[in-house]
């Protein structure tokens, strides 16, 4: 039964486009009516969801959720390291990658420039205080209201006078985070320091990762617009890519037992 169920996970997360039970009987070999059963269960327990009228099927939001939210630093980070170093090379400056996981945000990923000739700054990994972070802004902005409220401070610390503690001019910025697509940390926890940070989408979870650049500001600010903004963007992209597709393959190799031959067609 469990290797029935993982083999329809697999035949289902590797199609380009949602799936109909034709199309999996094809794909599995397994029998019409054992792949109907197996993929109600899978429905009913949140592993696959609906779609087209409920003639095909998709990776269900508990089962993408189980498999990002889940995931150690690691793994992320070995996802999207090649971006990490893409966005170095190109910006000249330190990358960061932060993710949102059991009510905080965390940088977990720093990449720094490799020529000792140049100053950069180190962030630092661990947690970002959201309403002074570039990393966090971009992904609190995106979150339902609810985990939103979990990461605000109710006493936000003031870091410099350029830290925004006011509830009213926070909420601001992250409308403009959502209008704009990209958050800005200038000189708000050190000044002369600013950070970039854009968000880094996953389908049907929103905005749980982002990436970013951090330096000083004289370096920063006016290359936010023409040149900074579109290699995070690109970079965004591949990492979220990147994160989905490690995500679904390690989930299935935690869960799939020692393969015997071919599926039993038993129902």
């Amino acid at each position: 039964m469990q290797e029935r169920l993982i083999h329809l996970l697999e035949a289902i997360a590797g199609a380009p486009a949602p799936v109909s039970i034709r199309e999996l009987t094809e794909m599995t070999g397994l029998p019409k009516a054992t792949i109907y059963r197996n993929v109600a269960s899978l429905v009913e327990c949140g592993f696959v969801d609906e779609t087209d009228g409920g003639s095909r099927y998709v990776l269900g939001m508990r089962f993408v959720r189980i498999a990002l939210t889940g995931k150690a630093d690691s793994h992320v980070i070995r996802a999207v390291s090649a971006m990490m170093q893409k966005t170095v090379d190109d910006l000249g400056e330190t990358a960061f990658f932060a993710r949102y996981r059991a009510g905080r945000v965390d940088i977990v990923a720093v990449e720094t420039p490799s020529d000792p000739a140049v100053s950069h700054i180190y962030p630092g990994l661990g947690p970002r205080p959201v309403h002074a972070c570039s990393s966090a802004k971009a992904i609190a902005a995106f979150l339902s209201a609810d985990l939103r409220d979990d990461l605000i401070d109710v006493s936000p610390t003031r870091f410099t006078n350029n830290t925004i503690t006011d509830p009213k001019l926070f909420e601001k910025e992250l409308s403009h985070v959502r209008r704009y697509g990209f958050a800005v940390c200038d000189g708000e926890i050190d000044e002369g320091v600013t950070s970039v940070a854009v968000p880094v989408h996953v389908d049907r979870l929103g905005s749980i990762f982002s990436i970013g650049v951090v330096g000083p500001s004289a370096r920063i600010t006016p290359q936010i617009q023409n040149r900074i903004l579109s290699v995070l963007t690109i970079q965004a992209q591949r990492a979220s890519a990147a994160v989905q597709q490690c995500s679904v393959l390690e989930e299935h190799a935690a869960y799939r037992p020692p393969l015997t031959g071919r599926p039993n067609q038993t129902s």
